[in-house]
């Protein structure tokens, strides 16, 4: 099948959206497939088989992210000789424009993958406006009201939607979305986590050989939650003598995020117990999830969390807090924990959090359930088996179009 994609995230970008689609696409080809990949002009990127990079821009409230312009004629002229059979869009913006407008131009079905809560990420925008703009002309609910507004009119336009997770469902058909909608998780090349021994893992990231490692993985911002963890880790160290150290995998570019963690860390006395690494390639980071032995989450902004599956891969117990769409992937007391949390009631959330921590610790038979529960249950989020249920969807929608 020829299949297009259009995303405003791709390699080298470090985030879930953009690992997503590196192993849908390098799968797709195993199978036979051709998918064609367009994306912005990313610097530094390398030259990749039918990867297509558009003009762009830097995204001026998220430095790391860009903005392709949303047409290309030389592309378009190109597409007349590829004949697409589906289009598949991950942004509603820029090339999810283009792609929109290439798959009403040639009459084939159009699906889109819903990756981001933008509701959650208005923040960003709206807290860079002069504060005049924030005062008289703009509330960061409109910000929220506007990304809505954004979403559901984009995927109205779609024949289908897919959603990550249960949560992402619900949300958007509370937004007003008529579209059809599928619940699919991105999928996980269980080969790309290949076993390595612990105690290696360690040394190669500079960890301590005889301590309790709880992992973070992800970007390192505001929605992520991050400073819950460091009370968590304040409180472990007050209650137990276990030496238990936190690490955390990630940026941002906004190098202030990163100054004020571990500014709060030193504030909690615990600089002793964190461990930032900053950004780790791919091969590094599989590497820090078998050095670990709890994956921690603390975001309740995610649509689905494609690193909680890799933990789960890796035979890690998740600690999280309860999120419909971490739900999806974790049983409570199956693989790991979700923890209750209420903005109201943090103090009790942090000691449920660090009690469960302590009772992994101290009760060996239930950890190595959970961790063995935790490797059956990635299993069925195979990028094989995704792409194959994928695949279903886009023939039964081009069936439909050629009816």
């Amino acid at each position: 099948m020829k299949i297009g994609y259009f995303s405003d995230t791709y390699r080298p970008h470090k985030n879930g959206v953009a690992t997503a689609l590196s192993i849908q696409k390098k799968n797709f080809e195993e199978e036979g497939h051709e998918l064609h990949l367009f994306i912005p002009y990313i610097p530094n990127s390398l030259q990749e088989k039918n990867v297509y990079k558009l003009p762009s821009i830097t995204f001026p409230f998220q430095k790391e992210h860009r903005i392709a312009v949303p047409f290309s004629l030389k592309y378009d002229l190109l597409l007349n000789k590829i004949d697409l059979k589906i289009i598949h869009t991950h942004t509603p913006f820029s090339l999810g424009i283009f792609g929109w407008y290439e798959a009403r131009k040639r009459k084939i079905p159009l699906v889109h993958t819903y990756h981001t809560l933008f509701t959650e990420y208005a923040y960003y925008i709206w807290d860079h406006f002069p504060g005049f703009i924030k005062k008289h002309l703009i509330t960061e609910k409109e910000a929220k009201d506007i990304a809505i507004w954004m979403s559901k009119t984009y995927c109205n336009l779609c024949d289908l939607i897919i959603a990550p997770s249960t949560k992402v469902k619900k949300l958007l058909i509370d937004f007003g979305v008529k579209s059809p909608i599928e619940i699919l998780p991105n999928g996980l090349d269980i080969r790309d986590f290949k076993p390595i021994d612990k105690n290696l893992a360690r040394e190669k990231l500079n960890l301590p050989k005889d301590a309790m490692i709880l992992l973070f993985v992800g970007r390192l911002g505001k929605e992520k939650n991050i400073e819950y963890l460091l009370k968590v880790e304040k409180w472990l160290k007050l209650n137990t003598s276990y030496p238990i150290y936190l690490v955390i995998v990630g940026d941002n570019p906004d190098k202030r995020v990163l100054e004020g963690l571990r500014k709060e860390a030193e504030e909690l006395d615990i600089e002793d117990r964190v461990k930032f690494t900053g950004y780790l390639e791919y091969e590094d980071i599989a590497n820090a999830y078998f050095a670990s032995d709890i994956f921690v989450f603390p975001s309740l902004t995610e649509t689905q969390g494609l690193v909680v599956l890799e933990a789960l891969t890796t035979g890690l117990p998740v600690i999280a807090l309860q999120d419909e769409a971490i739900g999806d992937f974790v049983g409570d007391e199956y693989n790991g924990f979700l923890i209750p949390h209420s903005p109201y009631k943090i103090e009790e959330s942090i000691y449920e959090f660090g009690r469960k921590i302590i009772e992994l610790i101290n009760n060996k038979e239930l950890y190595f359930t959970l961790s063995e529960n935790a490797i059956k249950s990635a299993k069925d989020y195979s990028v094989q088996e995704i792409n194959r249920k994928l695949l279903s969807i886009y023939e039964r929608l081009i069936w439909d179009y050629n009816k």
